[in-house]
């Protein structure tokens, strides 16, 4: 592999895309200088396995990194209005075009992996004229009858079940692929020669498979019906074609018979030689150099876009205010262990008074890990935010319409935020905290010794049963961990599986972070009086009225509505 160049800047974006399925986000990482190169990921992963690339590759080209529609960050490709529940590698082709057509590439080159390499080969046939050269790194070219297997057996459907059991079917069919190809045909003749990989990066591949859900499917199934072999007779791209030995798709590199003069096939002896390879096709057929990357602009009512510093990046989903004339910016936290999209409704609601700026809680969600820093985590994570949502220039443009809105377990977090907001920009922002918690001494002693489970990925999958039965208490039991008479909820529960599972995905991708943050928060002061000078209005339920809310300005530490 070429020399790392570790001072590369990574970042991770939005761009917003608009073209035959509609209009949609895509998420993408970029860094390093030179020629643009594309870097397409297998499914069902995201870019994030393409940051070794543009760390190793960074001093050559500039690698910019998309999540595949649907997977990832990047929102599913559409029509009227519904994702697509199968499209054809052209029409991934299609889409990854309308992505570079919104970032203004012009020429540029494509490594793509296994997925990425099927999703490059078509790029290449149908736009020779943008397309520089392609490395595709495992090709898959089936025959019929394995098409019809691998449609019918590789692609089960992912649907949550009430007990959790469907996790600890993944969990065993993440480590059943180290171990046969394909997956589900486990023979000596289909037995691999890997590593079962260790338990915390099946976590990251459980974690990809979660994030697309029960789209996980499409782009693999593109994939394997894509016939990349009827497209290299007629290829007028620079295509190199490799594949480690050990690469399960290493086999089809012989099924190549009739290609075209420019394309190459090279066995790689692993996967180093590989990654070589393709740097070095693609540094003989260079693309164009990319304009700088300018400031993300999203637009639309409703929106994700990153701010702050690299590696300290928070993700904000923006909601436009509708209401003409309005000037408040509102910043809303989501509760501890969980992200942005889980009070999307309630940002929609707020969306009608003030421009809502919905975070990712460093460590959560699609935001950068949380930096240690004095004073504790809650101190720590205000202060990332604060570099991400409010540098100098940004305070001037809210002056005193700034509010905050803690929901929950982030109250800590809201009034902490509100302390440096006005200690360093010189800001008053009213704090509202919806539903917070009222701890008594004894109730934090239980959450210290009963609330706060480490979660830590396992060989067996017995931590995912554990943070499914975890989310699924706390609509059965208040607090979750207390299962006894006392504890019971009267309430309605809510025990939809499809909303167990966002909330259970959110706690195992915030894992490390959000026990760091509660326990730091169970021990900061909310009760009334120990904020002084701080606006702080508190609700006990949602209320109605949230125009007056936001517009007043009640006396400091002023009673509840």
């Amino acid at each position: 592999m070429p020399d790392q160049d570790h001072s590369a800047t990574l970042q991770r974006h939005f761009a917003t895309v608009r073209g035959q399925f509609g209009t949609r986000q895509v998420h993408y990482r970029r860094g390093g200088q030179g020629p643009a190169v594309l870097l397409l990921h297998q499914s069902p992963q995201s870019s994030r396995e393409m940051e070794p690339v543009i760390a190793a590759w960074g001093n050559r080209f500039t690698l910019i990194a998309p999540d595949t529609p649907g997977y990832g960050c990047s929102q599913p490709l559409r029509k009227a209005g519904q994702p697509l529940q199968a499209a054809s590698v052209d029409d991934f082709a299609v889409a990854t075009m309308e992505f570079a057509d919104a970032l203004g590439l012009q020429r540029f080159g494509i490594y793509g992996y296994h997925t990425g390499a099927s999703i490059g080969v078509a790029l290449a046939q149908e736009f020779p004229g943008r397309v520089a050269a392609v490395a595709a790194n495992g090709l898959v070219i089936l025959t019929g009858p394995e098409l019809a297997v691998a449609l019918r057996e590789y692609l089960p459907p992912l649907v949550p079940r009430w007990d959790g059991s469907h996790l600890a079917w993944l969990w065993a069919r993440l480590r059943e692929q180290a171990i046969f190809f394909p997956w589900h045909d486990r023979r000596a003749a289909t037995r691999m020669d890997f590593d079962v990989p260790p338990a915390d990066r099946l976590q990251q591949g459980l974690q990809e498979f979660l994030a697309a859900s029960d789209y996980y499917h499409v782009a693999y199934a593109a994939a394997f019906s894509g016939q990349a072999e009827h497209r290299l007779p007629a290829l007028a791209v620079p295509l190199l074609v490799t594949a480690s030995a050990r690469d399960p798709l290493a086999g089809h590199l012989a099924r190549i018979k009739k290609r075209s003069a420019t394309v190459q096939i090279a066995a790689a002896s692993d996967a180093a030689d590989a990654i070589n390879r393709a740097f070095a096709h693609l540094g003989r057929h260079a693309g164009d150099v990319p304009a700088p990357h300018t400031a993300d602009l999203p637009t639309g009512p409703t929106a994700s876009e990153y701010r702050g510093p690299p590696g300290q990046q928070v993700r904000i989903v923006r909601s436009a205010c509708r209401s003409p004339g309005a000037r408040r910016t509102l910043i809303l936290l989501h509760p501890v262990g969980r992200s942005a999209p889980a009070v999307a409704s309630l940002a929609g609601t707020l969306a009608d008074h003030a421009e809502v700026l919905a975070v990712d809680l460093p460590g959560h969600g699609a935001s950068d890990p949380a930096i240690s820093g004095n004073g504790g985590p809650v101190a720590a994570t205000a202060r990332q935010l604060l570099a991400a949502l409010l540098p100098s220039p940004a305070a001037n443009r809210v002056s005193n319409s700034l509010s905050i809105l803690g929901v929950e377990s982030s109250a800590a977090v809201a009034i902490e935020l509100a302390r440096q907001v006005r200690a360093q920009h010189d800001v008053d922002a009213g704090i509202v905290l919806l539903e917070p918690p009222d701890w008594s001494a004894a109730d934090i002693e239980a959450w210290l010794q009963h609330g706060l489970p480490a979660l830590t990925p396992v060989w067996s999958g017995g931590h995912l049963l554990e943070a499914w039965h975890l989310v699924r208490d706390g609509r059965l039991f208040t607090p979750w961990f207390r299962r006894d008479r006392s504890g019971i909820r009267h309430d309605e529960p809510d025990l939809d599986e499809y909303r167990i599972q966002l909330e259970v995905r959110d706690l195992l991708r915030a894992n490390g972070a959000w026990q760091a943050l509660l326990r730091d928060a169970l021990g900061y002061p909310l009760a009334p009086g120990e904020a002084p000078g701080l606006r702080v209005t508190r609700l006990d339920r949602v209320p109605g009225n949230w125009a007056e809310i936001l517009g007043a300005s009640p006396a400091p530490n002023g009673p509840a509505s």
